[in-house]
């Protein structure tokens, strides 16, 4: 009984999972197929200390298909001072359709031309 029980959360457990797809700078580009319900975390390296941070554009016609919407700084477990960390956009996939997000690296203060960021881009298709 132990046995079957211990299996049974195993499996739950793996399903949970492959519930949520993570998506990186080499992703950029890609058109990427997720299923209403699915959640996808994009997770970029980010050093705020040097003034840069990743600005999450989409959208606002395009918002609908996304819930769940939340930006996160994650600090990186080290003593060195200037350390960077990453930086995670997280959503879960709520209605059928296109999405394009645009990840711009930036200075806030500084007045440059998108084209000239570092930036990516990811297309989600909800299905």
């Amino acid at each position: 009984m132990k046995k079957i029980f211990l299996g049974l959360i195993l499996i739950f457990l793996t399903a949970c999972e492959q519930d949520i797809i993570y998506l990186s700078e080499q992703d950029n580009g890609r058109d990427i197929t997720l299923s209403v319900g699915q959640t996808a975390v994009i997770t970029l390296a980010e050093n705020p200390t040097t003034g840069f941070s990743w600005k999450f554009e989409i959208e606002p016609k395009e918002q609908n298909i996304l819930g769940n919407i939340r930006e996160k700084y994650v600090h990186q477990h080290t003593n060195l001072i200037g350390a960077g960390g990453i930086k995670e956009l997280s959503f879960r996939i709520k209605n059928q359709g296109k999405v394009d997000i645009f990840c711009y690296y930036r200075r806030t203060w500084e007045n440059t031309d998108k084209k000239d960021e570092q930036s990516v881009h990811y297309t989600i298709i909800a299905k």
